[in-house]
């Protein structure tokens, strides 16, 4: 678009002012920002495994194309930003350049302003190279996140879904608790045969599995040794109480004792598996939501972008008319070098403002 091909229902204004340029400028750098943080959270992010080893590949390659489409926006459309800050801030010299000429010979301003005319059109046409490089870049974006998505999602239907690992694993602990449970009929019917002494120990074994699991909770990733206080003697260990009534019997009772503890075995490796896939579906929809929240944050920049391409169409188109509107008049460029004086100063605002907004992009 060059300063001719304004929108349609915009009309030309009389004024030197930066009409139109401060809000969107601001709220280009804040969306630019936020997009930067949201890439650097997708470059840190961990790999995704997969269900299917099969998948593995297209996986981490789609989930490293969206990590290099995050990099190029910190290499390549973040310091476009910047470099749109740094123009701007031209452009509020040229006025001020524009503004001494005026005060040293006003009789030439309109003359000098002519020739001023083609850099300014070229801001104009720097903003909207901005935004076409946004509306593309955020388009790549879009594809490859979606790419990823597509592998996320399938991921997370696997883990999560009705006929997904962790329903298979529950149905399987489902089915090895039942298993469990038979096995403690096994050796209470067996013990039964022993006498009273084997019923004790049996009990303590009950007990045993009645508070497996507040023991795991508290021997979890600890291997110290309760040692009795004097006087005490030490409580039996589970390996003492088994050994007891293999001591009794070494036919049903131990046979029946040794199934029992292969199956609360798998059970504890069961909940294991289940807490594992739990964690991974934890990562994969952490992956997931990142990837959607930078993908948001990117086509977040385009609009302020686009806007402060056509509030540089429109500033151009004004400074048009008012050349019109001084050829008009034979003052000796008086009337220009008026509007010159008071729109120098809010062009200094904006130079202050893009000079602020840099130094927050960049830290200096």
């Amino acid at each position: 678009m060059t300063s001719s091909q304004v929108a349609p229902d915009v009309r030309a204004r009389i004024t030197l002012d930066p009409v139109g340029l401060e809000e969107p400028l601001e709220q280009l750098v804040t969306a630019a920002q936020v997009a930067q943080v949201w890439a650097l959270i997708l470059e840190g992010q961990v790999s995704v495994g997969t269900a299917d080893p099969s998948d593995e590949h297209a996986m981490h390659t789609a989930q490293e194309e969206a990590r290099g489409n995050a990099r190029t926006y910190r290499s390549v459309q973040l310091p476009s930003v910047i470099h749109q800050l740094v123009l701007m801030a031209g452009a509020a010299d040229l006025v001020q350049s524009l503004h001494e000429g005026s005060v040293e010979s006003p009789e030439s301003v309109a003359s000098f302003l002519r020739e001023l005319m083609p850099i300014f059109e070229e801001h104009e046409q720097h903003a909207r190279d901005l935004a076409d490089k946004y509306e593309a870049f955020s388009k790549e974006a879009e594809d490859r996140l979606g790419a990823l998505a597509g592998r996320t999602h399938a991921e997370i239907k696997k883990i999560s879904g009705d006929d997904g690992r962790i329903a298979a694993k529950a149905k399987e602990l489902e089915a090895m608790q039942e298993e469990v449970g038979k096995d403690l009929d096994a050796v209470i019917s067996a013990s039964h045969k022993v006498g009273s002494g084997a019923r004790k120990i049996l009990d303590t074994i009950l007990d045993i599995f009645k508070d497996a699991a507040k023991k795991k909770g508290e021997d979890n990733g600890k291997k110290k040794e309760d040692k009795p206080s004097p006087g005490e003697t030490a409580p039996e260990s589970s390996e003492d109480v088994h050994e007891g009534i293999e001591d009794i019997t070494s036919g049903a009772v131990g046979a029946a004792l040794q199934k029992l503890r292969r199956d609360r075995a798998k059970v504890e490796a069961l909940y294991r598996e289940i807490a594992g896939l739990k964690s991974e579906l934890a990562t994969v929809k952490k992956i997931d939501s990142e990837c959607g929240a930078y993908g948001r944050s990117v086509r977040d920049v385009m609009r302020p972008a686009q806007d402060i391409a056509d509030a540089w169409a429109r500033v151009v188109a004004s400074f048009a008319a008012t050349l019109e509107e001084q050829a008009k008049r034979s003052d000796g460029g008086a009337w220009l070098a008026t509007e010159i004086s008071w729109s120098v100063i809010k062009w200094k605002t904006v130079q202050d403002q893009a000079e602020r907004l840099r130094a927050t992009v960049t830290g200096n």
